[in-house]
Protein backbone atom coordinates (compact mmCIF):
# COMPACT_ATOMS: atom_id res chain seq x y z
CA UNK A 1 0.00 0.00 0.00
CA UNK A 2 2.67 2.25 0.68
CA UNK A 3 4.70 1.94 -2.44
CA UNK A 4 0.89 2.53 -4.24
CA UNK A 5 0.82 6.09 -2.35
CA UNK A 6 4.76 6.63 -3.21
CA UNK A 7 3.63 6.59 -6.79
CA UNK A 8 0.45 8.44 -6.29
CA UNK A 9 2.69 10.93 -4.79
CA UNK A 10 5.49 11.21 -7.68
CA UNK A 11 3.22 11.11 -10.43
CA UNK A 12 1.21 14.44 -8.66
CA UNK A 13 4.25 15.54 -7.82
CA UNK A 14 5.31 15.67 -11.25
CA UNK A 15 1.78 17.59 -12.32
CA UNK A 16 2.98 20.48 -9.47
CA UNK A 17 6.75 21.06 -11.79
CA UNK A 18 4.55 20.96 -14.68
CA UNK A 19 2.63 24.01 -13.31
CA UNK A 20 -0.58 22.79 -14.22
CA UNK A 21 -1.91 21.82 -10.46
CA UNK A 22 -0.77 23.96 -7.10
CA UNK A 23 -1.48 22.62 -3.83
CA UNK A 24 -1.81 24.09 -0.13
CA UNK A 25 -2.27 23.24 3.37
CA UNK A 26 -4.59 26.80 3.73
CA UNK A 27 -5.97 29.85 2.04
CA UNK A 28 -3.53 31.87 -0.25
CA UNK A 29 -1.80 35.04 0.64
CA UNK A 30 -3.33 38.10 -1.68
CA UNK A 31 -2.24 41.79 -1.30
CA UNK A 32 -3.72 43.26 1.86
CA UNK A 33 -7.00 44.50 1.69
CA UNK A 34 -7.96 42.56 -2.23
CA UNK A 35 -9.46 39.72 0.16
CA UNK A 36 -12.08 40.04 2.96
CA UNK A 37 -10.77 38.53 6.19
CA UNK A 38 -12.85 37.45 8.98
CA UNK A 39 -15.68 34.83 9.20
CA UNK A 40 -18.86 37.70 8.43
CA UNK A 41 -16.79 39.69 5.85
CA UNK A 42 -16.09 36.29 3.74
CA UNK A 43 -20.16 35.34 3.82
CA UNK A 44 -20.89 38.78 2.51
CA UNK A 45 -18.81 38.85 -0.08
CA UNK A 46 -19.92 35.45 -1.36
CA UNK A 47 -23.96 36.10 -0.67
CA UNK A 48 -23.44 39.57 -2.49
CA UNK A 49 -22.08 37.67 -5.55
CA UNK A 50 -22.76 34.02 -5.16
CA UNK A 51 -19.86 32.14 -7.66
CA UNK A 52 -20.66 29.29 -9.59
CA UNK A 53 -19.97 25.98 -8.65
CA UNK A 54 -19.64 22.87 -9.91
CA UNK A 55 -18.32 19.06 -8.84
CA UNK A 56 -18.59 15.50 -8.30
CA UNK A 57 -22.16 14.12 -7.76
CA UNK A 58 -21.16 13.26 -4.40
CA UNK A 59 -20.05 17.08 -3.21
CA UNK A 60 -23.83 18.20 -4.86
CA UNK A 61 -25.48 17.48 -1.37
CA UNK A 62 -22.59 19.92 0.61
CA UNK A 63 -22.66 22.58 -2.14
CA UNK A 64 -26.73 23.07 -1.66
CA UNK A 65 -26.04 22.68 2.52
CA UNK A 66 -23.27 25.81 2.20
CA UNK A 67 -25.66 27.66 0.51
CA UNK A 68 -28.71 26.95 2.40
CA UNK A 69 -26.18 28.04 5.72
CA UNK A 70 -24.91 31.49 3.64
CA UNK A 71 -28.27 32.55 2.69
CA UNK A 72 -29.88 31.73 6.49
CA UNK A 73 -32.91 29.14 4.52
CA UNK A 74 -33.54 26.12 6.71
CA UNK A 75 -33.45 23.34 4.55
CA UNK A 76 -34.01 19.52 4.72
CA UNK A 77 -33.22 15.84 2.85
CA UNK A 78 -35.38 15.66 -0.62
CA UNK A 79 -35.60 12.53 0.30
CA UNK A 80 -35.60 9.51 3.30
CA UNK A 81 -32.35 7.60 3.79
CA UNK A 82 -34.14 4.61 2.92
CA UNK A 83 -36.19 5.88 -0.17
CA UNK A 84 -33.77 4.11 -3.17
CA UNK A 85 -33.18 6.80 -5.01
CA UNK A 86 -30.12 10.13 -4.95
CA UNK A 87 -31.28 12.43 -2.71
CA UNK A 88 -29.45 16.04 -1.71
CA UNK A 89 -30.37 18.98 0.39
CA UNK A 90 -33.87 21.30 -0.77
CA UNK A 91 -35.42 24.23 0.92
CA UNK A 92 -37.55 23.09 3.63
CA UNK A 93 -41.33 23.66 2.52
CA UNK A 94 -42.82 24.34 5.55
CA UNK A 95 -40.65 27.69 5.87
CA UNK A 96 -40.97 30.74 4.23
CA UNK A 97 -38.55 31.03 1.67
CA UNK A 98 -38.24 33.70 -0.69
CA UNK A 99 -38.17 32.07 -4.35
CA UNK A 100 -35.37 33.75 -5.71
CA UNK A 101 -33.25 32.60 -2.46
CA UNK A 102 -34.73 29.22 -3.02
CA UNK A 103 -34.07 28.83 -6.69
CA UNK A 104 -30.65 30.04 -5.47
CA UNK A 105 -30.45 26.89 -3.75
CA UNK A 106 -32.41 24.65 -5.85
CA UNK A 107 -30.20 25.67 -9.34
CA UNK A 108 -26.94 24.16 -7.98
CA UNK A 109 -26.33 20.86 -9.83
CA UNK A 110 -23.56 19.16 -10.24
CA UNK A 111 -22.39 18.29 -13.58
CA UNK A 112 -20.09 15.47 -12.42
CA UNK A 113 -16.38 14.93 -11.79
CA UNK A 114 -15.00 15.20 -15.03
CA UNK A 115 -17.53 17.31 -16.65
CA UNK A 116 -17.36 20.37 -14.01
CA UNK A 117 -12.95 20.24 -14.21
CA UNK A 118 -13.74 20.46 -18.17
CA UNK A 119 -15.56 23.73 -17.06
CA UNK A 120 -13.71 25.32 -14.87
CA UNK A 121 -10.91 24.85 -17.31
CA UNK A 122 -13.37 26.47 -19.76
CA UNK A 123 -14.14 28.97 -17.91
CA UNK A 124 -17.49 28.56 -17.46
CA UNK A 125 -17.78 27.84 -13.83
CA UNK A 126 -15.92 29.47 -10.52
CA UNK A 127 -14.97 26.94 -7.74
CA UNK A 128 -15.38 23.21 -7.66
CA UNK A 129 -15.77 20.77 -4.99
CA UNK A 130 -14.66 17.47 -6.29
CA UNK A 131 -13.96 13.64 -4.97
CA UNK A 132 -10.56 13.41 -6.40
CA UNK A 133 -7.63 15.54 -7.62
CA UNK A 134 -7.39 16.32 -11.91
CA UNK A 135 -6.87 12.97 -14.14
CA UNK A 136 -3.83 13.19 -16.11
CA UNK A 137 -6.72 13.90 -19.16
CA UNK A 138 -8.24 17.06 -17.01
CA UNK A 139 -4.54 18.11 -16.69
CA UNK A 140 -3.56 17.63 -20.22
CA UNK A 141 -6.31 19.84 -20.95
CA UNK A 142 -5.84 22.53 -18.65
CA UNK A 143 -2.10 22.97 -20.19
CA UNK A 144 -3.03 22.91 -23.41
CA UNK A 145 -4.94 25.64 -22.67
CA UNK A 146 -2.80 27.46 -20.44
CA UNK A 147 -4.83 26.81 -16.91
CA UNK A 148 -3.87 26.35 -13.76
CA UNK A 149 -5.56 24.67 -11.12
CA UNK A 150 -5.29 25.43 -7.45
CA UNK A 151 -6.46 22.16 -5.21
CA UNK A 152 -7.01 22.50 -1.18
CA UNK A 153 -8.32 19.75 0.66
CA UNK A 154 -11.37 20.62 2.67
CA UNK A 155 -12.72 17.11 4.12
CA UNK A 156 -12.46 13.60 3.97
CA UNK A 157 -13.90 10.85 2.26
CA UNK A 158 -13.59 7.11 1.83
CA UNK A 159 -13.34 4.98 -1.65
CA UNK A 160 -15.51 1.81 -0.41
CA UNK A 161 -16.47 -1.68 -1.91
CA UNK A 162 -19.69 -3.04 -2.87
CA UNK A 163 -21.22 -6.33 -2.69
CA UNK A 164 -24.97 -7.60 -2.43
CA UNK A 165 -26.30 -8.38 1.05
CA UNK A 166 -26.54 -11.85 0.61
CA UNK A 167 -22.88 -12.52 0.09
CA UNK A 168 -21.04 -13.51 3.15
CA UNK A 169 -18.20 -11.57 3.42
CA UNK A 170 -17.57 -8.23 5.38
CA UNK A 171 -14.25 -8.04 4.66
CA UNK A 172 -11.60 -8.47 1.74
CA UNK A 173 -8.04 -7.62 1.78
CA UNK A 174 -6.80 -5.13 -0.34
CA UNK A 175 -4.51 -7.30 -2.18
CA UNK A 176 -7.60 -9.52 -2.98
CA UNK A 177 -9.80 -6.53 -4.35
CA UNK A 178 -6.65 -5.45 -6.78
CA UNK A 179 -5.77 -9.01 -8.37
CA UNK A 180 -10.07 -9.29 -9.07
CA UNK A 181 -9.69 -5.86 -10.77
CA UNK A 182 -6.66 -6.81 -12.72
CA UNK A 183 -8.41 -10.59 -14.12
CA UNK A 184 -5.69 -12.68 -11.78
CA UNK A 185 -8.46 -13.38 -9.73
CA UNK A 186 -12.25 -14.75 -11.32
CA UNK A 187 -14.45 -16.50 -8.91
CA UNK A 188 -15.11 -15.83 -5.33
CA UNK A 189 -13.75 -18.84 -4.11
CA UNK A 190 -10.36 -17.69 -5.72
CA UNK A 191 -10.89 -14.41 -3.10
CA UNK A 192 -11.16 -16.97 -0.26
CA UNK A 193 -15.02 -16.37 0.08
CA UNK A 194 -17.62 -18.93 -0.04
CA UNK A 195 -20.98 -18.55 -1.64
CA UNK A 196 -21.53 -22.05 -1.43
CA UNK A 197 -20.35 -22.63 -5.49
CA UNK A 198 -16.56 -22.77 -5.74
CA UNK A 199 -16.51 -22.16 -9.35
CA UNK A 200 -18.90 -18.99 -8.79
CA UNK A 201 -17.27 -16.11 -10.70
CA UNK A 202 -17.12 -12.23 -9.32
CA UNK A 203 -19.02 -9.86 -11.51
CA UNK A 204 -16.64 -6.89 -10.94
CA UNK A 205 -18.64 -4.03 -11.66
CA UNK A 206 -16.25 -0.69 -13.32
CA UNK A 207 -17.33 2.80 -13.88
CA UNK A 208 -16.85 4.80 -17.06
CA UNK A 209 -13.55 6.03 -17.71
CA UNK A 210 -12.48 9.78 -16.12
CA UNK A 211 -15.54 9.26 -13.49
CA UNK A 212 -14.74 10.03 -10.10
CA UNK A 213 -14.98 6.45 -9.10
CA UNK A 214 -12.49 4.89 -11.70
CA UNK A 215 -10.30 7.14 -11.40
CA UNK A 216 -10.06 7.02 -7.63
CA UNK A 217 -10.01 2.76 -8.50
CA UNK A 218 -6.98 3.34 -10.89
CA UNK A 219 -4.93 5.50 -7.81
CA UNK A 220 -5.59 4.43 -4.97
CA UNK A 221 -6.17 0.60 -5.45
CA UNK A 222 -4.32 0.03 -8.88
CA UNK A 223 -1.75 2.17 -9.17
CA UNK A 224 0.84 0.73 -12.08
CA UNK A 225 -1.45 -2.62 -12.38
CA UNK A 226 -4.30 -1.86 -15.06
CA UNK A 227 -7.44 -2.55 -14.48
CA UNK A 228 -8.59 -5.49 -16.50
CA UNK A 229 -10.55 -4.61 -19.64
CA UNK A 230 -14.41 -5.49 -19.56
CA UNK A 231 -16.35 -3.02 -21.04
CA UNK A 232 -19.58 -5.40 -20.94
CA UNK A 233 -19.32 -4.70 -16.62
CA UNK A 234 -18.88 -0.73 -17.40
CA UNK A 235 -21.94 1.03 -15.38
CA UNK A 236 -22.73 4.65 -15.95
CA UNK A 237 -23.83 7.24 -12.30
CA UNK A 238 -23.02 6.84 -9.23
CA UNK A 239 -26.04 4.45 -8.81
CA UNK A 240 -24.97 2.29 -11.79
CA UNK A 241 -22.62 -0.17 -9.49
CA UNK A 242 -26.37 -0.14 -6.64
CA UNK A 243 -28.52 -1.31 -9.36
CA UNK A 244 -26.20 -3.52 -10.52
CA UNK A 245 -25.55 -5.18 -7.26
CA UNK A 246 -28.92 -4.88 -5.54
CA UNK A 247 -31.23 -4.39 -8.83
CA UNK A 248 -33.47 -1.51 -9.19
CA UNK A 249 -37.20 -1.82 -7.39
CA UNK A 250 -38.09 0.99 -9.43
CA UNK A 251 -37.71 -1.18 -12.71
CA UNK A 252 -38.06 -4.57 -11.27
CA UNK A 253 -34.73 -5.24 -12.43
CA UNK A 254 -33.46 -8.10 -10.29
CA UNK A 255 -29.79 -7.79 -8.22
CA UNK A 256 -26.59 -9.88 -8.61
CA UNK A 257 -25.51 -11.80 -5.85
CA UNK A 258 -22.13 -12.25 -6.97
CA UNK A 259 -21.76 -8.75 -8.33
CA UNK A 260 -18.36 -6.48 -6.83
CA UNK A 261 -18.60 -3.11 -7.06
CA UNK A 262 -17.32 0.58 -5.64
CA UNK A 263 -18.18 3.86 -4.87
CA UNK A 264 -17.12 6.87 -2.11
CA UNK A 265 -18.95 6.64 1.69
CA UNK A 266 -20.22 9.82 1.17
CA UNK A 267 -22.56 8.79 -1.40
CA UNK A 268 -22.91 5.02 0.30
CA UNK A 269 -24.13 6.01 3.75
CA UNK A 270 -25.86 9.63 3.63
CA UNK A 271 -27.09 9.86 -0.65
CA UNK A 272 -28.27 6.68 -1.64
CA UNK A 273 -29.25 3.43 -0.06
CA UNK A 274 -30.48 -0.04 -1.61
CA UNK A 275 -31.62 -2.41 0.90
CA UNK A 276 -29.59 -5.11 -1.33
CA UNK A 277 -26.34 -3.51 -1.22
CA UNK A 278 -23.85 -3.18 1.51
CA UNK A 279 -19.73 -1.50 1.75
CA UNK A 280 -17.64 -4.23 3.24
CA UNK A 281 -14.62 -3.52 5.13
CA UNK A 282 -10.52 -3.42 3.53
CA UNK A 283 -8.26 -5.69 5.27
CA UNK A 284 -10.01 -6.16 8.10
CA UNK A 285 -11.57 -2.38 8.85
CA UNK A 286 -14.83 -1.08 7.98
CA UNK A 287 -15.29 2.29 6.26
CA UNK A 288 -16.87 4.25 8.70
CA UNK A 289 -17.07 8.71 10.18
CA UNK A 290 -14.35 7.33 12.86
CA UNK A 291 -12.26 5.00 10.95
CA UNK A 292 -11.85 7.68 8.22
CA UNK A 293 -11.27 10.10 10.45
CA UNK A 294 -8.11 8.58 12.11
CA UNK A 295 -7.14 6.97 8.59
CA UNK A 296 -7.54 3.28 10.19
CA UNK A 297 -9.33 2.50 6.92
CA UNK A 298 -7.12 2.07 4.58
CA UNK A 299 -8.83 4.13 1.70
CA UNK A 300 -9.27 7.27 3.00
CA UNK A 301 -9.34 10.13 0.53
CA UNK A 302 -9.36 13.87 0.62
CA UNK A 303 -12.34 16.15 -1.19
CA UNK A 304 -10.69 19.03 -2.30
CA UNK A 305 -12.27 22.73 -3.76
CA UNK A 306 -10.57 23.66 -6.82
CA UNK A 307 -9.98 27.34 -8.22
CA UNK A 308 -8.35 28.51 -11.65
CA UNK A 309 -5.03 30.35 -10.33
CA UNK A 310 -5.87 33.30 -12.09
CA UNK A 311 -9.25 34.01 -10.06
CA UNK A 312 -9.38 37.51 -9.27
CA UNK A 313 -8.00 38.41 -5.67
CA UNK A 314 -11.25 39.64 -3.76
CA UNK A 315 -13.12 37.52 -5.68
CA UNK A 316 -16.10 35.46 -4.52
CA UNK A 317 -14.90 32.12 -6.01
CA UNK A 318 -11.57 32.69 -3.55
CA UNK A 319 -13.72 33.88 -0.63
CA UNK A 320 -15.81 31.03 -0.63
CA UNK A 321 -12.67 28.76 -0.73
CA UNK A 322 -11.52 30.27 1.85
CA UNK A 323 -14.62 30.50 3.88
CA UNK A 324 -14.95 26.81 3.37
CA UNK A 325 -11.59 26.27 4.91
CA UNK A 326 -12.84 28.61 7.84
CA UNK A 327 -13.82 26.59 11.35
CA UNK A 328 -17.41 27.92 10.26
CA UNK A 329 -16.75 26.43 7.15
CA UNK A 330 -15.82 23.35 8.37
CA UNK A 331 -18.96 23.39 10.71
CA UNK A 332 -21.18 23.02 7.63
CA UNK A 333 -19.11 20.44 6.27
CA UNK A 334 -19.35 18.13 9.76
CA UNK A 335 -23.16 18.66 9.36
CA UNK A 336 -23.58 17.54 6.24
CA UNK A 337 -22.22 13.85 6.99
CA UNK A 338 -18.24 14.72 5.48
CA UNK A 339 -15.42 14.53 7.43
CA UNK A 340 -13.78 17.96 8.07
CA UNK A 341 -10.10 18.11 8.21
CA UNK A 342 -9.61 20.69 10.84
CA UNK A 343 -11.82 21.65 13.70
CA UNK A 344 -15.09 23.25 13.24
CA UNK A 345 -16.70 26.01 14.90
CA UNK A 346 -18.97 24.32 17.34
Amino acid sequence: MQDLRSMVTTLFTAALVAGVVSSCAGPSTTPTGTMPTGIPAMRSAIVAAYPSVDGSTTTGPLARLLACDLLDVPCVWSAPASANIERTYVPDPAAAVPSKTASTITAIKFSTTHNAYVNLIEGKTDVLMEARLPSPDELAEAKAKGVELETRAFALDAFVFLVNTNNPTNSVPLATLRDVYAGKITTWSGAGIDVGDPAAKINAYQREPNSGSQELMKSMVMGATPIVNAPQMVVQTMAGPYNAIGGNPATGAVGDRLGLGFSVYYYAAVMFSNPQVKMIGVDGVEPASATISSRAYPLAAEVYVVTRKDAAAGSSALAYRDWLLSPDGQRVVKQSGYVPVSSPNP
